[in-house]
């Protein structure tokens, strides 16, 4: 048996959130990377796949994560890494995503609106982890 840490790789443009993410989940056990934008984190999921990805979706552009999601989620060595967006979309444009209803543009294995609940955050966290899917 390991004792080795699940590695979670944070993709968020928003310095102060992403480190408050990662002071949560390594808290929590987690060992946790913190990529600012898109480019950094397809670098780190090459160099060293992590076990989860928490990603958001609206950074450089508005589509950035969705995109992402898309790519990773289609390429066969990173299609089995489970992925949590994590955003403010609504929030901020007004546009009512839901995977229920737009699962078929987003691929992701589940989705919280921000701000998201300590609780709840860690919950879909470890499902992730343990199931892969919670949606």
């Amino acid at each position: 048996m390991t004792d080795e840490k699940k590695r979670i790789l944070i993709i968020d443009d928003d310095q102060d959130y992403g480190d408050a993410l990662k002071i949560v989940l390594e808290n929590h056990g987690y060992s946790v990377h913190h990529a600012l934008n898109i480019g950094d984190g397809k670098k780190s999921i090459e160099e060293d796949p992590p076990d989860l990805i928490i990603l958001d979706v609206m950074m450089e552009k508005h589509t950035d994560g969705f995109d992402l999601c898309s790519n990773l989620k289609n390429d066969q060595a990173c299609s089995m890494i489970p992925i949590l967006m994590v955003t403010a979309v609504t929030e901020k444009t007004g546009f009512k995503f839901s995977p229920e209803t737009d699962g078929d543009y987003c691929l992701a294995d589940d989705y919280v609106a921000k701000p998201v609940p300590v609780a709840d955050l860690l919950s879909r966290v470890n499902n992730l982890l343990t199931s892969g899917k919670t949606c």
